[in-house]
């Protein structure tokens, strides 16, 4: 079963994090190819994108959140959520060709943190480490992550992620409660009986249809497919995120498709997907099996991706 197979050897690793000293200070951990050291426990976070939301929620640090440059897909979160963040000051950005903020330097400084969270594209690490302000990005980001790539991702790099919030605020305890219940969450996923896996792939469409981009061996997609019972199409690729032809998808042909999306509604997704003629003759689209799920609830690894698998378990057993 691909599901146990991806959950057994988290029994043992899923409370125990990455070796860092969560209790003493300074902190020095790697991320993105450089060392970063923390004196003390962040408590003035800048906080770039919304990646962070969750991680920042599980350990009971939003509150040290003091700028943003996002706001967050609606529905994802507890209002409470929401409405904390609505008193966290917006900051103006600029858009990436990604869709991403890019932020200026002296946004952040007159922001006065001593922590940012961004993807590695989106501030000036090295300037910010001269003014004595630490970076840390997301590893799924990371033109030189941390994690293994030559093992596909796995729900442990949730609850690395997870241990790696708790050091940098030193709330490692709350991190370790965390993981505990993203453990139970994970057996409970694994407990559900299985459904026949399905051939699937999971897609990021842009400009109208013009552009397709699938998700590999890297992204979550993969131990997400396999909690819920899919076989992504796309494995063999080790990327975690590509563009494609039209012609590829076709020729893999994938029994379903699971389309990502940041804004809008899931039905809009949907109904423009089946609508573009040249994917009139996927299997998916001609079954009716093609479903939407938020992109938060996959990359990058976060509380989020395990109560993704859940959502797309869900969003399959409807169309049985």
């Amino acid at each position: 079963m691909i599901l146990l197979r991806m959950l057994l050897p988290l029994s043992a690793a899923l409370c125990a994090g990455p070796a860092l000293a969560q209790d003493g200070f300074p902190l020095t951990l790697e991320n993105c190819g450089t060392e970063i050291t923390l004196e003390a426990p962040a408590q003035r976070i800048f906080m770039v994108n919304s990646d962070a939301i969750p991680l920042l929620s599980a350990v009971g640090g939003l509150d040290r959140v003091v700028a943003r440059t996002s706001e967050p897909l609606e529905g994802i979160y507890d209002p409470a959520i929401y409405e904390a963040l609505a008193e966290i000051p917006l900051i103006t950005s600029e858009t990436n060709a990604t869709g991403g903020a890019v932020i200026s330097i002296e946004s952040i400084l007159d922001a006065e943190p001593d922590l940012v969270l961004a993807p590695e594209n989106a501030v000036d690490r090295a300037l910010l480490a001269q003014a004595g302000i630490a970076t840390y990005s997301p590893p799924a980001y990371c033109d030189s992550p941390a994690f293994d790539t030559a093992q596909p991702a796995g729900f442990e790099r949730v609850t690395d992620e997870v241990a790696t919030y708790g050091a940098m605020l030193g709330l490692g305890a709350a991190a370790e409660e965390a993981n505990a219940a993203l453990t139970a969450d994970l057996d409970r996923l694994e407990a559900r009986p299985q459904r026949d896996a399905a051939r699937a792939a999971a897609i990021y469409v842009w400009s109208g249809g013009q552009q397709l981009s699938p998700y590999g061996a890297q992204s979550m997609i993969t131990p997400i497919f396999a909690a819920a019972g899919l076989e992504n199409v796309y494995a063999d690729m080790p990327e975690r995120v590509f563009d494609v032809s039209v012609e590829d998808l076709l020729d893999r042909d994938p029994e379903t498709v699971v389309l990502l999306y940041s804004s809008g509604a899931p039905e809009t997704q949907i109904n423009a997907f089946t609508a573009i003629p040249s994917l009139a003759g996927l299997q998916a689209v001609q079954e009716g099996r093609v479903v939407a799920l938020p992109f938060p609830f996959t990359d990058p690894p976060s509380p989020l991706s395990v109560e993704g698998a859940e959502r797309l378990s869900q969003e399959l057993d409807a169309l049985q």
